[in-house]
């Protein structure tokens, strides 16, 4: 690879300059708010705003490109041009007020998981908005491998020049014992990353398009990458996959959640390698790369019906949240890039663009990712608290009312007056539940089954004394319930009894018995039986070793060569559980 002149980069980056000032720009704007927010060091909720601006500007740089390239290739004049760009700001201005600011009373992380969305949508229209409403399939391939090659040369240089100036700073340190600011090295790499990337990257778009369609030029080095690399590891992965299929029709062993990440990771693996080598399959004595496509995607859809059973599977159980949405959204949407190819439709375009419609028509409405499973999560509970008589015409029966005067503490007239009324697994479902209306949607939906407002204007309740900063929103909800906020173990593994003894240094007496022997070992049962492991000992020459009987029996047996002495726990069990019952972190003394 030619390294560029001195005087190459300097026109290049004037030139870009000129083109694409709303793309630098944003890029520009992430940048400094980011080295101020590294050098104040303040509380991140503090700074929301900013780092928001951060987001937007992110959003902004591929945004402002396809504004720049749509102009250039409508050959829009003057004002078309502001427009477009002003339209272009008027979205990112709309995307700054979605995301919560410092003065939100509950951040959730849904506003990001939006922003994520918008971020890959800008980015997908990057890839095919100078083709958008043409035919061009050959101009679209060669204008998406000049991007493609872009972010390899560009992110190539940045990791030069960032690590070139480390190496730089630190021989300055190492040599004349001078001491470096810490935060430079950071600030160092986000301007490598951030600024200098997106303006390199631009320097090497070119101005027309109107040559692409003609271009027969094949990089051999993508050549080697598709057939050689991903291929073959295409290959392995479907193997590795449909040998788990064959495990699940053989075994009737139900798929893994995991196992739909998977497939969707193949999915799109196989099709970015396949875009890859389009043009290639198009030559006559390449057929074999047409035909190798097509069966892909038919290898896929069996891929695609395990997928469904997996994540269906998940939804039934536990509703659906915005991840099983998002896996079930693009399970469609391989399903119908699937059947589009595999009936013999070769437009490339369509895969980018379908994506793209596919992720805003999930980002809002009431058909969206946020509203179908904030729906789907509060049915679920209310089907929970309905059947358990905890809710009884939409209103909590027996709630836990706080007494507001007894701040910082966490005090109310009575609580857990509903926790016998569920079952553990049932209590930790209630409590997934409202930790993910917390995380990801609030509480306005559920706040009308509650006589008190627990809506939070009463900003004391957040900022409790329990020996932490604050109190989860989903805990106050919770014991308004009347259920405790705790994980429960399931009544499959409650099959021990666990009993600390508090370890005592001291000497004891032990007339009237022969030896003292200090043992210490856990015994776990799981399926029913007994963990065999046994615990060895020595009383003089005699070897001895202690286990438990069975699962079932608090008996334990000691064993020589000749004699085996059965020790009944039962009784001592029954004073322990009846004296101290489910109580944590009490410790018995040793008398005791």
């Amino acid at each position: 690879m030619k390294l560029p002149s001195l005087h190459y980069l300097i026109t290049s980056a004037k030139a870009s300059l000129l083109r694409f000032p709303w793309t630098i720009l944003s890029s520009l704007i992430a940048v400094i708010i980011a080295i101020y927010l590294i050098e104040i060091e303040v509380d991140f909720i503090q700074n929301l705003s900013l780092i928001n601006i951060i987001l937007c500007a992110s959003i902004g740089i591929p945004l402002y490109f396809s504004a720049t390239i749509f102009s250039e290739t409508k050959g829009f004049d003057r004002k078309g041009y502001w427009l477009i760009h002003l339209i272009a700001t008027g979205l990112l201005i709309a995307i700054y007020f979605t995301l919560p600011s410092a003065a939100s009373e509950n951040i959730q992380s849904t506003p990001y998981v939006k922003f994520a969305i918008y971020n890959i949508a800008s980015h997908l229209l990057v890839s095919f908005i100078p083709f958008a409403f043409s035919r061009e399939l050959n101009a679209f391939w060669h204008y998406n491998k000049i991007l493609f090659i872009r972010i390899l040369t560009s992110g190539l240089y940045a990791g030069f020049i960032y690590t070139g100036l480390i190496i730089a700073l630190t021989a300055i340190h190492l040599l004349f014992d001078i001491k470096i600011h810490e935060k430079l090295y950071v600030e160092i790499y986000i301007v490598a990353l951030c600024f200098f990337n997106t303006w390199f990257f631009v320097s090497g778009i070119p101005e027309k398009f109107d040559h692409l369609e003609e271009n027969t030029d094949y990089p051999k080095g993508l050549k080697i990458f598709a057939q050689y690399i991903l291929l073959p590891l295409l290959a392995l992965y479907l193997i590795i996959l449909y040998t788990y299929g064959g495990k699940i029709v053989i075994l009737w062993d139900w798929p893994r959640g995991i196992v739909s990440y998977l497939i969707i990771f193949v999915s799109v693996l196989g099709i970015f390698a396949f875009l890859l080598l389009h043009p290639y399959g198009q030559q006559r004595e390449n057929t074999w790369i047409k035909w190798a496509s097509r069966g892909y995607y038919f290898l896929l859809i069996p891929l695609l019906l395990l997928l469904y059973i997996a994540i269906f599977m998940r939804i039934n159980d536990y509703g659906i949240t915005i991840s099983r949405y998002a896996v079930l959204m693009l399970g469609i949407w391989l399903t119908i890039v699937c059947l589009f190819t595999a009936i013999g439709k070769t437009n490339i375009k369509f895969i980018p663009i379908s994506l793209f419609i596919t992720l805003l028509l999930a980002s809002f409405g009431p058909w969206g990712m946020y509203s179908v499973s904030e729906r789907s999560q509060v049915k679920r509970l209310h089907s929970i608290l309905i059947e358990s008589k905890i809710l009884v015409n939409d209103k909590v029966q027996r709630e836990t009312k706080w007494k507001l005067d007894s701040l910082p503490k966490l005090l109310s007239d009575r609580e857990y007056a509903n926790d016998a009324l569920l079952s553990d697994s049932l209590h930790n479902e209630v409590k997934s539940i409202l930790e993910y209306l917390d995380h990801h949607h609030g509480f306005s939906s559920i706040q009308s089954w509650y006589a008190q407002d627990l809506s939070f204007n009463q900003k004391p309740l957040i900022y409790a004394d329990k020996n932490r900063d604050k109190t989860d929103e989903a805990e106050i909800y919770m014991r308004s319930l009347g259920l405790k906020y705790e994980e429960r173990e399931a009544e499959s593994k409650k099959q021990r009894i666990e009993f600390e003894a508090k370890y005592d240094e001291e000497k004891k007496s032990v007339t009237g018995y022969d030896y003292v022997v200090n043992l210490n070992k856990y015994y776990f049962v799981s399926n029913g039986i007994s963990d065999l492991n046994i615990c060895h000992f020595k009383l003089d020459t005699t070897a001895y070793n202690i286990q438990l009987e069975n699962s079932t029996s608090m008996t334990i047996l000691m064993r020589s060569e000749r004699e085996t002495i059965r020790f009944s726990l039962d009784e001592l069990v029954g004073q322990l559980k009846s004296k101290y019952g489910n109580q944590i972190n009490t410790h018995l003394s040793f008398r005791t």
